[in-house]
């Protein structure tokens, strides 16, 4: 069995600035470098002394099903997952874990984040809570620049 770290836990918003502000003044957020995206605004934020593990902030995706519906509901693929809320972790053997995933027949999407080195795959829960695993030692932000 894989060993899993906790990554990141992401929440969607139609307001970013708002909601990073809210998490960086009153709960002592900091920002952090985050990728560019030319479709969407983001904010990763980090607690003071927590490197290993990031709130990431997503622009709500306005042609993703509506926020009422629930993640893993007819209608909200997995494939809408990158931008809706998702509780992420870091696997060393991705491949391994991707492959073992598949034989269990689970619906995922996979992708490759902007810098060509990080991989992830997203999928449900059995509840419809939405998940994704990425390839750990791949996807550290820390030496992006803002």
């Amino acid at each position: 069995m894989a060993t899993l770290q906790l990554n990141h836990v992401a929440r969607e918003t139609d307001d970013v600035r708002r909601l990073a502000a809210f998490y960086e003044e009153v709960l002592g957020f900091e920002r952090v470098a985050s990728p560019n995206y030319p479709a969407f605004q983001v904010a990763w934020l980090r607690l003071p002394g927590t490197p290993g593990v990031a709130l990431h902030i997503i622009e709500r995706d306005p042609a993703a099903a509506p926020a009422a519906v629930a993640p893993g509901a007819a209608g909200a693929p997995p494939a809408q997952l990158p931008r809706r809320h998702h509780l992420a972790f870091s696997v060393a053997d991705y491949d391994g874990f991707l492959t073992g995933l598949k034989a269990r027949g689970t619906d995922v999407f996979e992708k490759t984040q902007p810098d060509g080195r990080t991989r992830q795959v997203f999928f449900f829960d059995p509840d419809g809570n939405g998940l994704e695993v990425t390839s750990s030692g791949t996807g550290d932000i820390s030496s992006l620049r803002i």
